[in-house]
C-alpha cells in the first residue's frame, strides 16, 4: 500500500512539474509580448495574417467593427511611419502597440491592443485615424515626452491607482472641474498630433476652433464650458496596465449629441464645437510618475453616433 502511494504521489508531482512547465515556457515576458506586437504589425503590412500568431478564435475590431484579419487596415497598410512604443501588461498578457503607419503610402495613426494568451493572440483591437492633419505630422516623429522611460520603483503607482487615474479625469470633464487631476507641472496632452493642452517644445499648435490651453491644469479649477460639448464618455476600459513605464492603455468612448449650443446652470450660453451627433471611440494612453498625471496620448476617429466600442456590454452612453 505504501508502495502504490508512494507511485500515486510521484506521478502527480510529475503532472504537477509538467504542468508548471509548460506555463512557464507559455508564459510572454516584456521582451516576448513586443516580438508578438512587431509580428503582428508586419504580417499586417506584408497583408498576410498566416506571418502572425493569431488564435483560431480571434476577435479583431478596427474602429469597434468587427472584421477578419484581411479587411480594413490589413487590406491596405504599405509601410512603417516614423515611430512607435509599446504598453506591456504582463499580469494580464496584454500590450498596446502604438505609432505611425502607412496606408497607400499617407500616414495614418494607430493604436492596436493585442491579448496573448499562450503565445497566441486572442484579441486585437484597432484604432485606426485616417486623413491626418498635416500641419500636426511634426508632432508624430518620435514617441510623446517621457512615454519611453521606465520608472524607478519610488516612482510607480500601483495598479489600482492607475486604474483610478482615467476616472478621476473623466470625472473631472464631467463636473468641468479640474481641482482633483493630479497634473505635474510639465503635464501635456496629445490628440491625434495636436498638443491641446501643456507646451512641448517645437510642437505644432493645434488647429483652428480647437479648445487648447498652455497648461493642463487651470488657474481656477474650471474646465472650459465648450467641453460639455461631450456629453458622456462611454463605454469607458482600460484593460492595459505597465506599472514599470507608468503607462495605461484605454478605450474611451466621447459622445457628442449635437449640441448647437451649450447651456450651462447659471444662464450663460457657449458655443458647442460638434453640431452634430458623432460619437469618438479615443485610444488614451496616460502616464503617471511620483502621484502625478505626466502626459496623455490619444488616437479618436468620428464615428456614427452610439457606436459604442465594439468590445463592451451595456448602455453605450
Amino acid at each position: 500500500m505504501k508502495k502504490l502511494l508512494a507511485m500515486i504521489f510521484v506521478g502527480l508531482f510529475a503532472v504537477c512539474l509538467i504542468a508548471c512547465l509548460a506555463q512557464k515556457s507559455a508564459s510572454c515576458d516584456r521582451a516576448c509580448l513586443q516580438g508578438i506586437a512587431d509580428g503582428y504589425i508586419s504580417a499586417m503590412l506584408a497583408h498576410d495574417a498566416s506571418q502572425a500568431p493569431l488564435s483560431n478564435n480571434l476577435i479583431f475590431t478596427e474602429n469597434t467593427i468587427q472584421l477578419p484579419p484581411t479587411e480594413g487596415l490589413w487590406f491596405t497598410a504599405s509601410g512603417m511611419g516614423d515611430f512607435k512604443f509599446y504598453i506591456c501588461d504582463l499580469q494580464t498578457g496584454q500590450v498596446a502597440w502604438t505609432g505611425v503607419v502607412k496606408e497607400h503610402d499617407k500616414p495614418v495613426l494607430l493604436s492596436v491592443r493585442l491579448k496573448v494568451e499562450n503565445r497566441r493572440i486572442t484579441e486585437a483591437e484597432s484604432i485606426v485615424v485616417r486623413d491626418v492633419n498635416e500641419k500636426v505630422l511634426a508632432n508624430l516623429k518620435a514617441p510623446p515626452p517621457t512615454f519611453t522611460e521606465p520608472l524607478a520603483p519610488s516612482e510607480r503607482l500601483s495598479r489600482k491607482e492607475m486604474l483610478r487615474m482615467p476616472d478621476i479625469y473623466f470625472e473631472a470633464l464631467d463636473k468641468l472641474d479640474d481641482r482633483e487631476i493630479p497634473w505635474d507641472k510639465d503635464a501635456f496632452r496629445i490628440e491625434n498630433g495636436m498638443v491641446t493642452c501643456g507646451t512641448i517644445p517645437n510642437a505644432a499648435p493645434p488647429i483652428p476652433g480647437m479648445p487648447s490651453s498652455r497648461s493642463c491644469q487651470t488657474a481656477d479649477g474650471k474646465i472650459p464650458p465648450s467641453l460639455k460639448t461631450i456629453s458622456s464618455v462611454r463605454p469607458r476600459r482600460t484593460p492595459v496596465v505597465d506599472e514599470e513605464m507608468g503607462l495605461t492603455w484605454g478605450l474611451y468612448c466621447f459622445n457628442h449629441r449635437g449640441y448647437a449650443s451649450i447651456k450651462m446652470p447659471d444662464g450663460s450660453v457657449h458655443p458647442s464645437y460638434a453640431t452634430t451627433p458623432s460619437s469618438m471611440p479615443f485610444a488614451d494612453i496616460f502616464k503617471t510618475g511620483n502621484g502625478k498625471l505626466r502626459g496623455i496620448f490619444a488616437y479618436g476617429s468620428m464615428l456614427p453616433y452610439g457606436v459604442g466600442d465594439g468590445w463592451s456590454k451595456g448602455p453605450q452612453f
